[in-house]
């Protein structure tokens, strides 16, 4: 009788770390999720694919590839570091595949840089906001892994160092007396 108690007691507590192990996802403990703002239909556009691969698209993945943007506007799910193309497609209720062919398609992008471009307008917007934000700062806030993975997809989306960009919209904004 000792034994079969001894064994139930073990069996939970094995059990028990066993989920607190699953729900801190080995050690890392997730972020708080955002406050969601107001979807802007001018956000949007920036997602809008080029005008050569729209014939790619279907009106089914239009659909779907609206949804997905006004997914990643409301809820910012990007700023998690570890949001991946199966927690979007959970989301929104498809599979993995069909989302990222219709990504593909509407974008002529892959996911990972169709993410990246949210993270590296939300960094933008945040530095406007406080322009006193180092850009090691900006990676931290907007959702990459790392600085130079920040560094990386900012120059690639808009050929210039995020250090430059920030300087450069530093001094307009002394000049137009918006300093912060």
């Amino acid at each position: 009788m000792k034994i079969t108690i001894l064994i139930l007691a073990l069996s939970v507590v094995i059990l028990s770390v066993g989920l607190m192990i699953s729900i801190l996802g080995k050690g890392k403990v997730a972020k708080p999720e955002p406050q969601p703002e107001p979807v802007k239909e001018d956000s949007i556009k920036e997602q809008k694919p080029p005008s050569d691969k729209k014939d790619k698209a279907t009106a089914a993945d239009r659909e779907l590839f609206v949804r997905c943007c006004r997914y990643m506007e409301l809820r910012k799910p990007f700023l998690v570091e570890s949001f991946s193309l199966e927690d979007l497609a959970l989301a929104l209720f498809t599979n993995k595949l069909y989302l990222s062919q219709t990504i593909n398609a509407c974008t002529g992008r892959n996911f990972r840089s169709f993410v990246n471009g949210y993270r590296v307008m939300y960094a933008m917007d945040l530095f406007r906001k406080n322009n006193r934000l180092r850009v090691s700062d900006l990676s931290n806030l907007s959702g990459f892994h790392t600085p130079v993975s920040f560094n990386m997809a900012f120059k690639l989306m808009m050929d210039e160092a995020p250090g430059a960009w920030c300087a450069r919209e530093r001094l307009q904004m002394q000049r137009k007396g918006i300093n912060q």
